[in-house]
């Protein structure tokens, strides 16, 4: 089977400022949108993001090829689901280079055809606005934006109601921190049943820069949001978890915290799991309660995106 190239439509775009620090994004940007420059391409607004995002969106697009392709014939149809899906066009701040997001660069994929629907669900209605206007241009009538929140899981089942429950689903959960909670995952997975997971494990954002205050203080302000992400109450107080916090490095922390994490969704059927590291800043991970999907993911993910970024972009 042969894994598709990324068509991300790559362009410079001459307005962008580039290498925003975090102080200067907070002038220039609302929610990540930029306020400076709009894209070149559709003249929509833009998220700015690290240049890491790339391998991202090529990896998500790897496994989808292969998924879809390999299952089209296999259920009474395949959906595709993301969570936080952003505007749908980004512009990498340190090269100023504009491309496709998660959510273009699967509505254009040459085995989107394949898909039955696909719902885009994000907590800003702006962004949802510009990502219909998006889907709109691309003539695309089976998919669509809609406003929604994962800690809300009455609006999530209200959203589902749209799809039937004997399909094959695709979910990609894309936060910017780990507040995503582990009901949402447990709730999603005993909706649809059969249902594979990407999930963005952001922990270079603020949980490596967090943890061991989180273990060492009961009152420490985000230790409500971590344990709810974890889904284990009492991971914090455990003996074994507080030595590690006196004794070892927040990059250990971390790992066991994530350790946990893919302990829990075994727990809840999701016993196939396998993550890809992306720089310093998150972990791709899949989970699927089937060894099929754990095998797509290995095939999917062997060739690395900085190599097949250099062959895309020579294109």
């Amino acid at each position: 089977m042969t894994l598709a190239t990324c068509d991300l439509r790559e362009i410079v775009n001459k307005k962008c400022i580039k290498n925003c620090n975090p102080e200067k994004r907070k002038e220039t940007t609302n929610n990540d949108i930029c306020k400076v420059t709009k894209s070149q391409l559709d003249e929509l607004p833009v998220r700015c993001v690290g240049d890491w995002a790339y391998q991202k969106i090529y990896r998500l697009n790897q496994y989808f090829g292969i998924f879809s392709n390999s299952m089209k014939n296999m259920w009474n149809g395949l959906n595709y689901i993301e969570l936080c899906s952003g505007p749908g066009r980004c512009i990498l701040r340190k090269t100023g280079e504009e491309i496709d997001g998660t959510s273009l660069s699967i509505l254009r994929h040459p085995s989107f055809n394949f898909i039955k629907k696909a719902i885009f669900i994000d907590n800003d209605e702006t962004i949802i606005k510009i990502l219909n206007k998006r889907i709109k241009q691309l003539s695309i009538n089976n998919a669509y934006g809609v406003l929604g929140n994962y800690n809300n899981l009455d609006i999530l089942e209200d959203i589902f109601s749209n799809l039937k429950k004997d399909t094959l689903n695709l979910i990609f959960i894309d936060p910017t921190d780990c507040s995503v909670p582990f009901e949402t995952i447990k709730f999603i997975k005993k909706y649809f049943r059969n249902v594979d997971f990407i999930m963005n494990f952001p922990y270079g954002t603020d949980l490596i820069r967090n943890i061991k205050n989180v273990i060492k203080n009961p009152f420490y302000p985000s230790r409500k949001k971590y344990l709810k992400f974890l889904g284990s109450e009492d991971y914090f107080e455990r003996d074994e978890v507080k030595n590690l916090a006196e004794s070892s490095t927040s990059q250990k922390l971390v790992l066991g915290f994530f350790k946990e994490y893919k302990e829990n969704l075994e727990s809840i059927g999701l016993g196939y799991c396998e993550s890809e590291q992306v720089k310093n800043y998150y972990m791709l991970l899949f989970a699927s309660g089937h060894s099929k999907g754990l095998e797509f993911w290995k095939k999917s993910q062997r060739i690395n995106p900085n190599e097949q970024r250099e062959i895309d972009f020579s294109l």
